[in-house]
């Protein structure tokens, strides 16, 4: 019973340590104060180390600079050695190659900016220390704590408390103010990964004809529906046509609420194949007027990528070629997702004229709806390339 209470008590201890360890700037042998703040990382301390230590070798023009964590009798007595005398100087002289300082503090992140105990390793030809612009304190999907506000050497600390969102760029949930009065980094944002987040708002425009169409229709295509289908992710306005858009089939963004189960159970309901004309001009433009608006639930943040996707196994009767370039016109991209089925080969000059790039093209081979990797890659390089434009903030 003992040795469990001792067991219970020293697993508290040790978890208590951690929550509340010290917190100080690391970097190892960089050139300069800014440096060393810019590019080092915050470092949680190990229980028995509660000072933050800062390390300069050399002289000023050659330093090198060293911080991070130290237990505090060792930290103290390297910095005792500063006014000793080695040889005929003291250890700590900035105009000599060998001098070594050494300086403690033992607050979270004391040791960013410049070492208090050696300010006169700063020569007085140096610019004096700035303060950085106002530290925003709106962080969109999380939380952001600065130790010193926008004083030099405030440590801005950034974390994502929505699901699915992660700090970007990737080591960028640290800022520090540096001695010169700018931050070491631009603002970092909340992304959630992508792929599958995608942000975008889809108007899929389908036509199909003949025989092994209707199976394949019926079966939702999932493949070209790449994403996951959220509010703050893909969204997705679907229609048949043939002749003229068949508006029985329509699905509009604010039909089914970013459920995915129900818009896969809707699109088995409502498309359908059809005979005749396949007027892809016409469609493109009833989608302009009536799918890709407010009033049909398009999101209207620039931050949301529109696109018009054709998906179809038969060529336009009709000239597609000005309703598509009047998409483009408005920012939207085209695609064009082509099934050649039973020997039909398409006018791959023309599907480019449609889209405008040859990237925007897919052709299959008979009814499957998986996306070749370097057929997803083309999609992930243009939605994916800069995370923090490509997500929703809740102003």
């Amino acid at each position: 019973m003992l040795k469990m209470c001792l067991a219970t008590f020293l697993f508290f201890i040790c978890c208590l340590s951690t929550v509340n360890a010290l917190k100080c700037m690391k970097c190892d042998g960089l050139s300069s104060f800014d440096d060393c703040d810019a590019f080092g990382q915050v470092e949680n301390c190990m229980p028995n180390q509660n000072s933050c230590e800062t390390v300069v070798r050399g002289k000023y023009e050659n330093m090198l600079v060293w911080k991070g964590c130290k237990d505090t009798m060792a930290c103290k007595g390297n910095q005792i050695q500063n006014t000793r005398y080695s040889g005929r100087s003291t250890q700590c002289k900035p105009n000599k190659a060998s001098s070594v300082c050494t300086c403690c503090c033992d607050t979270d992140m004391c040791n960013t900016g410049f070492p208090n105990c050696i300010s006169k390793y700063r020569p007085k030809s140096d610019p004096a220390v700035k303060d950085c612009s106002v530290a925003e304190s709106n962080f969109p999907h999380g939380n952001v704590k600065c130790n010193k506000e926008n004083l030099a050497g405030s440590v801005c600390e950034f974390e994502c408390t929505e699901k699915d969102y992660f700090v970007w760029p990737k080591q960028g949930n640290t800022n520090v103010c540096l001695t010169n009065g700018t931050w070491s980094q631009d603002k970092p944002c909340c992304a959630r990964p992508c792929p599958p987040y995608f942000l975008s708002d889809n108007a899929m425009l389908i036509h199909f004809i003949g025989k092994g169409a209707e199976r394949f229709v019926r079966s939702a295509p999932r493949g070209i529906i790449y994403g996951v289908i959220a509010e703050d992710s893909v969204k997705i306005t679907t229609m048949s046509f043939g002749k003229k858009p068949i508006e029985s089939s329509i699905i509009k963004f604010n039909e089914y609420d970013a459920n995915s189960t129900l818009l896969r159970q809707m699109l088995v309901e409502r498309i359908t194949t059809s005979e005749g004309p396949v007027n892809t001009g016409l469609a493109i433009e009833y989608a302009l007027d009536n799918l890709l608006t407010p009033e049909a639930g398009m999101r209207t943040n620039s931050e949301v990528e529109k696109t018009v996707e054709i998906v179809t196994n038969a060529q336009p009767s009709d000239n597609a070629i000005p309703a598509a370039k009047k998409a483009r016109q408005r920012g939207i991209l085209v695609y064009v997702f082509a099934f050649e089925v039973d020997g039909f080969k398409f006018d791959r000059e023309q599907l480019l004229q449609i889209t405008g790039d040859e990237k925007h093209v897919f052709i299959f081979q008979g009814y499957h709806d998986q996306l070749a990797p370097e057929q997803l890659q083309d999609i992930n390089d243009h939605f994916c390339k800069a995370p923090c434009d490509h997500v929703l903030h809740d102003e």
